[in-house]
């Protein structure tokens, strides 16, 4: 587990007292030059198609002091073991909505079934369908499955629309939730449970965005709503786009991480 990371981000949002991590926006310009020349030698296969992985990777730009850009191939590649949790993500945004409002942040991928009816995702869907499956998790149309950024890794696959396929690794974290399922989309929440999924409630001050079949991401909108319906070229990216990452994550049991983050956010609800 991550100790201090030694990056630059702009000025974050601190999650629990006690722990202080901190998420934030990734503003080094010297980690994306790095970036730069790492893409260009590493994806460079001669059985892919020329440039193709390189293309669908290159989409940031250091602007206004901050990384502008986001799409769960690229934030792999930039930080995948800094990225913050979904959990972490949208606890931060619900107590500093405005420090996220404006932007968009990805953090998953949802898969509900075993490809893709657009038809540019569906190689992608079943690639990770068959790394899931061998590990005895089926996702399905009632129960989706959540796969976090982090700790996820890619490699250059030719038949990919993208040049590129995400490998699970033994760090991926993986969430089977019903909760991501068709039949929730447009509910209204405000919060979020340990895992990062909605809490349902017809009060609720935010909408969850979802669709039935194939794969998706898994983002913070703009207004703060969260989807995992945008479905289409899954390296769209634009000026709005920001790499959520954590410093200071706490070394020590994940499970018991997240309860604390669970309590700080009842208590700071109650």
């Amino acid at each position: 587990m991550q100790g201090l990371i030694k990056m630059r981000t702009i000025q974050g949002v601190k999650l629990v007292s006690k722990e202080i991590p901190e998420v934030s926006f990734l503003a080094d310009e010297d980690m994306l030059e790095a970036y730069r020349e790492r893409i260009k030698t590493k994806y460079n296969s001669k059985e892919a198609r020329p440039s193709l992985a390189r293309h669908s990777l290159n989409i940031f730009k250091y602007e206004d002091g901050v990384i502008k850009g986001s799409s769960p191939f690229a934030n792999v590649e930039l930080a995948s073991s800094e990225l913050a949790l979904p959990s972490q993500v949208l606890y931060a945004s619900e107590l500093s909505p405005d420090f996220f409002r404006g932007n968009y942040e990805d953090l998953g991928l949802v898969l509900r079934t075993n490809g893709d009816l657009y038809s540019p995702n569906d190689y992608n869907a079943r690639h990770l369908y068959k790394q899931l499956d061998h590990r005895g998790i089926k996702p399905s149309k009632e129960s989706p499955v959540l796969i976090l950024l982090r700790g996820l890794a890619l490699e250059e696959d030719d038949e990919s629309t993208y040049g590129l396929v995400h490998l699970l690794t033994d760090e991926t974290q993986i969430i089977q939730a019903p909760e991501l399922s068709h039949l929730n989309d447009r509910k209204r929440f405000s919060r979020v449970d340990e895992r990062g999924i909605p809490v349902f409630d017809n009060e609720g001050t935010r909408t969850f965005y979802t669709r039935r079949n194939g794969l998706g991401r898994f983002s913070l909108d703009r207004g703060l709503d969260l989807y995992s319906y945008w479905y289409r070229w899954l390296t769209d990216s634009n000026a709005f786009s920001r790499v959520a990452v954590v410093k200071n994550f706490p070394s020590g049991n994940m499970d018991e991480y997240l309860a604390r983050l669970s309590e700080e956010g009842d208590r700071q609800n109650s």
